[in-house]
């Protein structure tokens, strides 16, 4: 966000314990516990963004919400967006409070992924928000914050869920990993990816997905249920149960079935491609 608007031609000062690893103006505080410094910074911004976990960052807004009757937005980069949009409508009724939530790692290029901005009510600061990202080439949906919670709870807290249990799984298994590693078909190996990816980055990020957003649960549930309803499957041997559940899903997803079969193959054969040196291979 600090880069996105110095690029923009905002002057920004970032307010984190360690000094940023990129050229900036900063100030090193702890932003639960008011700073004289950022004090200062704050009576004259005009925008506060809350780049932070979901509960520092609502701690955050507590603590500063006196000083912030003054700025014109306040931006929040959480997963979860309802938790901090109540704290604000009770206390900043009059400040523009906007959610900004980018669906990819801060450690990838934005151009072209998509980011949601997130309002109770439309206002001229998310308009400027989403024009900026749309200059930057990102993707910009607009959701309110009920909604985007919803959406996430689908999009993120159902498949980190999923992805967190087979890890656990796995690792309880107590498995060679090197061998399963080396005879894993694409389908496993795009899982041992994707748990690999989740291991790599902050797990707060992935808690604050799963703990702060109250829609998470219900996902959790559904995902043991339908493995429950798979073990019952096979354990009653009821096939044409099973069938008759793909077809369901395969209906349901028919929309987009074209485009994921497109994708899926072209992550099978990235996978392929890297362990056997360019060769062309069919996967299953």
């Amino acid at each position: 966000m600090a880069t996105l608007l110095e690029s923009e031609g905002y002057s920004v000062t970032v307010a984190d314990q360690v000094a940023p690893a990129y050229k900036v103006d900063y100030v090193i505080c702890d932003v639960r516990h008011l700073d004289p410094v950022l004090t200062e910074k704050i009576k004259a911004a005009s925008g506060v963004v809350f780049a932070l976990p979901e509960s520092v960052a609502a701690a955050s807004l507590a603590v500063y919400a006196p000083l912030l009757t003054s700025v014109d937005v306040v931006v929040n980069t959480c997963s979860v967006q309802v938790p901090f949009h109540q704290i604000a409508a009770d206390c900043l009724p009059s400040v523009s409070v906007v959610g900004v939530n980018p669906m990819f790692s801060p450690k990838l290029a934005c151009h072209g992924r998509p980011v949601i901005v997130c309002e109770q009510v439309q206002s001229q600061a998310g308009a400027m928000m989403s024009a900026l990202f749309a200059r930057q080439g990102m993707d910009v949906s607009q959701m309110n914050p009920s909604d985007h919670d919803n959406n996430m709870a689908l999009c993120q807290a159902l498949p980190h869920a999923a992805i967190l249990s087979f890890l656990t799984a796995l690792v309880d298994e107590g498995c060679d990993i090197k061998v399963i590693y080396q005879i894993a078909p694409p389908p496993m190996k795009t899982l041992l990816s994707l748990a690999a990816r989740i291991l790599a980055n902050e797990p707060e990020t992935y808690w604050d997905i799963q703990a702060y957003n109250q829609a998470a649960s219900k996902q959790r549930d559904k995902l043991m249920a339908s493995l429950s309803i798979l073990n019952t499957q096979v354990e009653s041997n009821d096939f044409s149960a099973f069938v008759s559940q793909l077809d369901d899903s395969k209906q349901h997803l028919k929309e987009i079935l074209p485009q994921s079969e497109k994708e899926a193959e072209c992550i099978f054969q990235t996978l392929m491609t890297l362990n056997t040196g360019g060769q062309d291979e069919l996967s299953r």
